[in-house]
């Protein structure tokens, strides 16, 4: 029987955000040791939830508030409100879910984006920007047969600019934050996403 403790259980699903059996079993399984019962948690729950992202609501979570102070000593010029949904008070209540939240914020405070998600963007402004990506191709001589392709890519940038999930996160540009979002949602096993932000700038 491996060696492991009721403290060992804790600190697994602190880590995780696993349900009690599921760190259990995983540290049975890899005669517990921590690192590698943390990867097997990953591989079990993050494939079982992928299997079933549908049927799951994240209907509990937490408002995380941020407030960005560029000069130390003087007053904050950037606040954000951020909240962010899981499944169970359990993960909104770890430490790794409150961190995720709080570089969330961090992240809106320093790339001001205005959606959270592609769909949210307003019909008007998408047609306003493919009309205009449209006239500078034509403008510019190119050729029909590309110009569709020449404005996908104008729209694909337009989105990596204003859509939260889309931007590369201000931390770590090899990731966008929505990838950032999906790598937690695997370690926990639970869906999670941004519901919604506000962003506040003194002066703007």
């Amino acid at each position: 029987m491996p060696e492991f403790t009721a403290a060992d259980v804790k600190r697994l699903r602190d880590a995780t955000g696993a349900g009690m059996m599921d760190c259990k079993k995983a540290l049975t399984d890899a005669d517990g040791d921590f690192a590698a019962a943390a990867d097997l948690v990953r591989e079990r729950t993050g494939a079982r939830m992928e299997g079933r992202a549908g049927e799951r609501t994240a209907s509990d979570g937490l408002v995380h508030a941020y407030l960005h102070t560029p000069t130390p000593g003087m007053p904050p010029k950037v606040g954000v409100l951020v909240e962010l949904s899981c499944e169970t008070d359990f993960v909104a209540k770890a430490d790794a879910f409150k961190a995720l939240a709080n570089d969330i914020a961090l992240h809106i405070a320093a790339m001001n984006p205005v959606v959270v998600r592609e769909d949210e963007v307003d019909d008007a402004l998408l047609a306003k920007e493919r009309d205009f990506a449209e006239k500078q191709a034509r403008d510019q001589g190119k050729p029909d047969h590309i110009i569709d392709k020449i404005v996908d890519g104008k729209i694909k940038a337009f989105f990596k600019e204003k859509v939260l999930l889309n931007q590369p996160f201000v931390k770590d540009d090899a990731q966008t934050v929505g990838e950032l979002v999906a790598e937690h949602q695997r370690t926990t096993g639970e869906k999670i996403e941004v519901a919604r932000f506000a962003r506040f700038q003194v002066g703007a």
